[in-house]
């Protein structure tokens, strides 16, 4: 008898262990696991940029001529960890506006993570150059969104916006800004 019902103990738990429905390892079975992580996150970033001389400059339009270069980026982000070397902002088109003495950038570059995956951005960036037109001071507030249009490894196919804030050193001509918002992955 011991036997019997050593057997059927036996039974019972591996039929329950072959259960096709575990919520806890598999919630929302119908779909992919890829399609179930891809999920909105938090996302927030401390950059800093600085000048890469190498890089071929972008000529602005507007009332003022001016050429861009484009910058290395490092710093720390979410999901991402230390930033690797490669990281970097492009800048796309420029424009200046006497009238406002406003810098209106569109920006491009990618956010490496030491690993080697990387996220990619697009945007647009507008830096008040009051300050640097009359020498009132050495920084300009900088303000922009840039949208997360893809990336390598586990960003691949990701998405998202940002909200970017920060400074540009006039004297430098560097830059040290927050980025805020989400991304899905």
């Amino acid at each position: 008898m011991k036997n019997l019902s050593f057997i059927v103990l036996s039974v019972m738990i591996l039929a329950a262990c072959n259960s096709s429905s575990d919520e806890l390892a598999t919630p929302g079975a119908s779909s992919p696991i890829s399609e179930r992580s891809a999920q909105p996150r938090t996302f927030h970033a401390t950059l800093a940029g600085s000048l890469n001389p190498n890089s071929a400059p972008t000529e602005c339009t507007g009332d003022i001529p001016l050429l861009l270069v484009d910058y290395f980026v490092i710093g720390n982000a979410t999901h991402l960890g230390n930033l690797g070397a490669s990281s970097f902002l492009h800048h796309d088109d420029c424009n200046v506006d006497g009238s406002t003495l406003t810098l209106t950038l569109g920006v491009s570059g990618n956010l490496v993570a030491a690993n080697g995956d990387w996220i990619t951005y697009s945007g647009q960036d507008t830096i008040d150059i009051y300050n640097f037109a009359t020498h009132e001071g050495p920084t300009g507030p900088l303000n922009g969104t840039w949208t997360i249009t893809g990336g390598s490894g586990k960003f691949d196919g990701a998405s998202g916006s940002l909200t970017v804030t920060g400074l540009v050193d006039f004297q430098t001509l560097g830059f040290n800004i927050v980025a805020d918002g989400t991304i899905t992955y």
